[in-house]
């Protein structure tokens, strides 16, 4: 097993934060604000980016700085990327500008992104069905008593979504809980070799493939997390964008 290489402390660094934002949403300067007042307790340089999703429904006018568009059709393969090259400070946030997270919650990341490369955010909280406790519970005991290996036990329940996750974890060798979670606190320094190639949904999934690939260390953290009232759906489904 090759040696933990330890990484530079990074904790206290300036942050960035890329949101991405659906062009419908209608809480987007209230998410905005509640970050900055956030951002603001830690004393420190932070800016925030919003990749911006347009469509031709929507009238857009020209961006405000920090502010890059795509068009709905096409994803946001290029306003990612080029969010990412005009990050000023080593350490990035991703996270979506409505309500579905709470800025809180970074308070963990900070306290463990000096051991590794990227915290990813997992959706704490769901009540698993009784079939699956039970299921668990057997395969847990087997492994104790028969392999002598003692299982971690379940840290979130998402009801949905379980294709995909599985796509993550057999076709793309992706162990996290909850992949699909975009809300997460990355070292800036791992992108430069991470260029990102999903413009769509699949994207949460890419940069943990390609942070696997890198041999980045990744590390977990829950998060609190509230669904969307009228979910928007994405232009490029998961599918096509894998």
């Amino acid at each position: 097993m090759p040696e933990f290489n330890p990484r530079p402390p990074i904790a206290a660094a300036p942050i960035s934060v890329i949101f991405f934002a659906h062009a419908l949403e209608t809480d987007t300067q209230a998410v905005l604000d509640s970050w900055r007042a956030y951002l603001d307790t830690l004393k420190r340089p932070t800016e925030a980016l919003l990749v911006q999703e347009t469509r031709p429904e929507v009238t857009a006018n020209l961006p405000p700085p920090g502010v890059i568009l795509y068009d709905r059709a096409s994803g946001f393969r290029d306003a990612l990327n080029e969010a990412i090259r005009s990050a000023q400070h080593p350490l990035i946030v991703f996270c979506t500008a409505d309500k579905q997270y709470q800025p809180a919650d970074l308070d963990r990341m900070l306290k463990t992104i000096d051991q590794v490369d990227m915290v990813i955010g997992y959706r704490a909280g769901g009540q698993a069905p009784p079939w699956r406790v039970l299921l668990d519970t057997l395969v847990g005991l087997f492994s104790r008593v028969v392999l002598g290996v003692p299982l971690e036990p379940r840290k979130c329940w998402l009801s949905g979504g379980w294709g995909r996750r599985w796509i993550a974890r057999w076709l793309f060798g992706i162990r996290a809980s909850d992949p699909e979670c975009i809300f997460r606190l990355a070292r800036r320094s791992i992108f430069e070799h991470m260029p990102i190639q999903s413009a769509g949904p699949f994207v949460a999934i890419e940069m943990l493939a390609k942070a696997n690939h890198l041999t980045c260390y990744l590390a977990e953290e829950p998060v609190t997390w509230t669904a969307p009232q009228m979910p928007i759906s994405d232009a490029i489904t998961f599918s096509a964008d894998a």
